[in-house]
C-alpha cells in the first residue's frame, strides 16, 4: 500500500471514529433530541430557572400528548383545580385529579407537572405531580 493510500485510509478511519464518538456523545447527552431548553428529557424535571414549558409528544397511536411544567405561585385552589401564576405573569389552570393530593395553599410556590392529550390546546391540563418550588424567588 502506498503512503497516499495509507494516509487516505487513516483519514477515513479518523472521520469514522469522530462520527462514532459524536453519536455516542449524542446518545448519552443529558438533554435529549427535541427536548425543550431547560429540560433533561420530555418527562424529566425542568431546570430551576424554567418558569413554564410545553413539550408536544407523538404517541404510538398517532395522537399527541403535551407535557407541561410550571413554577409559580398558587393563586386559586379548589378541590378539583389549581391555578398557578409564574413570575412573568403567565397563568394556567390545571385539573387536580383525586389521585394527586396537594398539601399546598394559595400563595405557596410550587412546581407543577401536567399532561394534556389531543392536538388542540383548549383542554385544561391535568396535574401529574405538584411539589414545592426549588427556586424560592418570587
Amino acid at each position: 500500500m502506498s503512503i497516499r493510500h495509507t494516509a487516505a485510509a487513516l483519514g477515513i478511519a479518523a472521520a469514522i471514529a469522530g462520527l462514532g464518538g459524536a453519536a455516542v456523545y449524542a446518545a448519552t447527552d443529558s438533554q435529549g433530541p427535541g427536548s425543550p431548553p431547560g429540560m433533561n428529557g420530555p418527562r424529566d424535571r425542568p431546570a430551576p430557572a424554567t418558569l413554564h414549558s410545553e413539550a408536544v409528544l407523538a404517541d404510538r397511536d398517532g395522537g399527541y400528548t403535551t407535557d407541561l411544567t410550571q413554577t409559580g405561585t398558587i393563586t386559586v385552589l379548589t378541590a378539583t383545580s389549581v391555578t398557578v401564576r409564574s413570575n412573568d405573569g403567565f397563568t394556567q389552570t390545571y385539573v387536580l385529579p383525586a389521585s394527586v393530593k396537594a398539601s399546598f395553599g394559595v400563595d405557596d410556590r410550587v412546581q407543577i407537572k401536567a399532561t394534556r392529550t389531543g392536538p388542540a390546546p383548549t383542554a385544561e391540563p391535568t396535574v401529574t405531580s405538584i411539589g414545592e418550588a426549588t427556586n424560592p424567588r418570587r
